[in-house]
Order: C-alpha cells, then structure tokens, then sequence
C-alpha cells in the first residue's frame, strides 16, 4: 500500500522535494498540497502534476497519511504540533524549532502517539557523508580535536531570508547544515556555544561565528567546532575534521558530499574518495522517512537529542539577538523605507491603467507609484511598458507606431490576460496627463509618482522636456521622481531643472552608482539581484535613496 504524503507550503524547497519524492520509488504518492492562498496552492499542483490543491488544513489531513513541512521556518512547529495531533507522520524541514521546550513537545506527541517525527536535513541522510562518520568512529584520524564547517551564500536580495529580520538571516537559514558535523562527532552533552555575528543593514545576521567547546569527564577541553554561516559573505564551504592522527577535508560544497580527502603524516597514506551524491540530496532522507514509518533500519538519521540539541541552539542565538535588537531600538527612525505600488496594483488590475493606478494610490501607507510613459506616432505621452503593445492588448506593433486615438482604441487586455475580468469597466491605455488627473486627490495628500522614461531602446526625442513641462503646468513638481535605464536622459532631465530628483536604473547598484554621479542624479534604481547586501557595501550608499525593484 502507498504511503500518501501531503505537503504543506509550496516554497523553493518543495518544487525540488516532488521530484525527489518520485524518484524514491512507487510506494509513495504525493496526494495533496496545501496552502492558505488557494490560488498558490492550485497554480503548484498544476505545475507539480499534484491531484488536489487546497486551503483547508482538514481536507490535507484526509488525503494523507504523512506531511512534508516546507514553509517559513517560523511556522513549523505549528503545523508539525497540529499534524502530529491528527495521526499524522511529520517529516518536517530543518530547523525544525527555534525554541528547545518545544521540540521536546513534539518529539513526546510523536512518541506518545507512535509516530514518525523527522527533521529534514538532507547531508545527515548522504552516503558519503554517512562513510565520513563512520571512518571517524572507527579512530582512522585518531581522536578528533576540531571540527569546522561552513555555509554561505549570496542570495538574491529579495528573498525572505535576507528581509525578515525577526526569522531570516545566515544561522537561521543555514545554521542546521554547519552544526550538523559538530553534534554528530561530538555528540550534545558538555558541548558549550558561543555566538558572534555581524548584522546588515536589513536587520538580518549576514555572518555569524558559532564557535563550540567540548568539555570532557574532568572539565578539561577536549575538542572545538566552528560553525560559520554567511548571507551576502562568501567564504571557502568546506568540512575540516582534524584528528590526531589525521585529517578529513570534504571540500565545498561539502554538505553535497561528493568526495572528500583523509589526510595523515604520511603523504603516501593519503586518500581521495568519491562518494555518490545523486540529484539534490533529498531522495536519502525521504527514503529514510519512508523506512522509519515501515519499522526498517536506516544508516543515519537525525536523533531526537541531536534535534533537540539544535533548537537550544537556534534558541540561544536569537536570545542574544533580541538582547541586541534592545541597543538598537535607540537608533531607530535614522533610515527610511517605503513601498512602491510597480505599475499599480499590477496583479488585480491590468498594469499601467487608471484602475490599478487608484487601487494602490488607497492603500494604507503606500510611498508612491512606479509607471512607464513613452510617445505616440502624434507625439502624446502614453502610460505603458513594452515598447510594443503586443503582451497587454489584442493588438500588436510598436507604441511609436500608432496615433494617441489608434492606441486608446485598442483593447486591453492585461499581461496575464484574465485581468479584465475583475475590472467591470472598459480601460484604455492612458495618456499621463490623464493619469494625473485621476490621481490628484492623492497627489496633493503627499503621494509620489515615479516616472520611468522608456527610451533606452527607442530614443524618444524631446520627451525628456514634455513631461516636465506637464508636470510644471500641473504643478506637480514635489511629487516626481525620473527614471530610465538610459543615463543621458536623467542628465538631460538635470539640465532643463536642475531641481527635478532622477534615478538612475540599471541592474547592479555599483553600476548604477557609478552613473548616477556622472549624470548628478539623486538615486539608484537598481534590481533587487544586483544589490549587495552587506553591511560594508550599504556604508558606500549611506545618504542615498536606493528603490530597488
């Protein structure tokens, strides 16, 4: 009989358990996957090949026998608590707690309730990192002194990791992986941490040091770990484990264990292993779960102490972090950050029209609005991105091409094309002056506009003085900022008023900043992939606007 797993969230890590999951053979089957936003929830079971999406918990627990717990770490140990309490086997994504007392709960429910309760940390489960720890039982280093681990990364700057600076950063995130080797050589008694980290500019931890002491029967010392964990540092990701009679090196990526090196003080004693490592890692753990359920015997698995031993962790790393979120509440209020509404309410209403124009001009809070003008065949200045009408209209050609009426008489479509159907009104590519119009009652409470200049690829000529010549006549000139991916145009912008705030987009903020003074522009646009988000590359930028998109 198969066992039926459902999986609750649909983030980064589920899109690579389905595959895996398949991959480990015809006894499991993937039944159902559950998200809170349906339309989440149906869009990756279509994608996924899943039979049921749903937004009710209950239906889940029906279709299932097991979970796979794959959403923000914060949540875990709700859904693990209400998953364990509906008879369910949970195989839950590392870290499984942040607070120690509750990962003792729940591993007492599993056991109260005969229940499988994992935490998925894919490198315990590999075989060759299995190999590694064998080899180290049986003495072939000798008595081991140091372990050393490291995990980094540079992410893409919007990822939640780097953002959410209650439940993101580099130990949160990674921490798991670097303390893996450390408690499974030494084992969680008499093992003392200490954590030192540095903080960016986000609020989240981008470095972090957790360095480790083993203390012996006596009080002596007898070994020491370093776990280093990096969001936005890059260091060598390597495994070092020093013995007294040698060395293990499992170069980087090490927790991919593909190969790695014993060296001892004879070089001709020396080995190079190659280990198998297949696809993303996460078939071996599934596989262990699936084996654990049945009654089998698996080579390696994750312990409860070992798991309880990690959320003491987690939890004493945030404990200092909240003592240092106390410092810095005194130096709030000295940087400023704001939401921008990209082309309106760009998802419930066609992009670039009024109506998602007005959606987001009454939300709560909101900075401004990013929109795009370019020039007719006539000369008008219209609202639209592409420079072809072609992805939002049922239309095709270029904007250049047709007059200010031929435009507005084209139907709109929206760029994912159902759009329109939530709109109950006809909607028109708009010219900015009527956009303007439309939003004047938010303009004169304060509200932004950012206009972006579309003229990189089509060189719009005088565009850069109609629109500041409508702005002037609308009197709206404390409410614009400027922007184009063509840098010269910000500087033709600077040379009509030189009182007009410019932005300079572009991809990587150095890249931007670089041209931003050249053209004596105000801000840098630059994509949110292309921003370093170290603290020491922020102190470069301190005092200028950054509107990442």
């Amino acid at each position: 009989m198969k066992l039926r797993i459902g999986i609750i969230g649909n983030g980064r890590i589920a899109s690579r358990f389905i595959p895996e999951c398949r991959m480990s053979g015809e006894e499991i089957e993937i039944t159902c996957v559950y998200n809170p936003t349906f339309s989440s929830a149906v869009e990756f079971a279509m994608n996924q090949a899943i039979p049921m999406a749903t937004a009710d918990i209950d239906v889940l627990i029906e279709q299932s026998d097991a979970v796979y717990i794959a959403v923000p770490h914060q949540y875990h140990y709700d859904y693990a608590k209400r998953m364990l309490e509906a008879g369910k086997h949970v195989f839950c994504e590392k870290p499984l707690c942040f607070v120690a007392e509750e990962a003792r709960e729940l591993y007492s429910l599993a056991e109260e309730k005969n229940l499988v309760l994992m935490e998925g940390i894919k490198t315990n489960y590999a075989p060759g990192f299995i190999e590694i720890l064998e080899r180290v039982k049986r003495g072939e280093i000798g008595e081991v002194i140091d372990v050393e681990a490291a995990f980094t990364r540079i992410p893409i700057a919007n990822t939640r990791e780097c953002w959410d600076s209650e439940f993101g950063g580099s130990f949160l995130e990674f921490g798991s992986y670097a303390m893996l080797p450390i408690v499974k050589l030494y084992g969680t008694e008499k093992l003392q941490s200490e954590f030192t980290y540095i903080k960016g500019e986000t609020g989240v931890d981008t470095y972090v040091k957790a360095k480790f002491t083993k203390i012996g029967e006596d009080g002596e010392i007898i070994g020491f770990g370093t776990a280093k964990t990096g969001l936005g540092v890059k260091s060598e990701g390597q495994l070092l484990i020093s013995g007294t009679k040698g060395y293990i090196l499992v170069p980087s990526p090490w927790w991919l264990t593909k190969k790695y090196e014993i060296c001892r003080e004879d070089p001709a004693m020396n080995e190079t292993v190659l280990t198998e490592f297949l696809g993303a890692g996460l078939r071996y753990e599934i596989e262990a779960f699936v084996k654990r359920i049945s009654d089998e015997a698996v080579l390696s698995s994750l312990t409860k102490e070992e798991s309880i031993w990690m959320a003491e962790q987690m939890e004493h790393f945030l404990e200092i972090k909240k003592e240092d979120k106390k410092e810095d509440k005194k130096a709030e209020g000295k940087s400023e950050i704001g939401i921008w509404a990209h082309r309106g309410c760009c998802f419930k209403y066609p992009e670039n029209t009024i109506p998602a124009f007005l959606a987001a001009a009454k939300l709560p809070g909101l900075k401004g609005i990013e929109l795009d003008i370019q020039l007719t065949k006539d000369g008008e200045m219209v609202v639209i991105h592409d420079e072809k009408v072609d992805a939002t209209t049922t239309s095709k050609g270029a904007v250049a091409d047709y007059t200010l009426s031929e435009l507005q008489a084209m139907k709109i479509t929206g760029r994912h094309r159902d759009e329109v159907a939530d709109i109950g009104e006809e909607v028109k590519i708009p010219t900015i002056r009527e956009v303007f119009e439309a939003l004047m009652p938010y303009l004169r409470q304060g509200l932004l506009i950012n206009i972006e200049l579309k003229n990189s690829n089509v060189r719009y000529e005088g565009m850069e003085k109609k629109i500041i010549d409508l702005v002037y006549e609308m009197g709206l000139a404390q409410n614009i900022i400027y922007s184009s991916f063509l840098p010269e145009s910000m500087g033709v912008i600077k040379e009509l008023d030189p009182e007009a705030k410019t932005g300079i987009l572009g991809g990587w903020i150095h890249w931007c900043t670089q041209k931003m003074r050249e053209f004596h522009a105000d801000a840098v646009h630059p994509y949110t992939g292309g921003m370093d988000i170290t603290k020491g590359a922020y102190k470069a930028f301190e005092g200028i606007p950054v509107r990442a998109w």
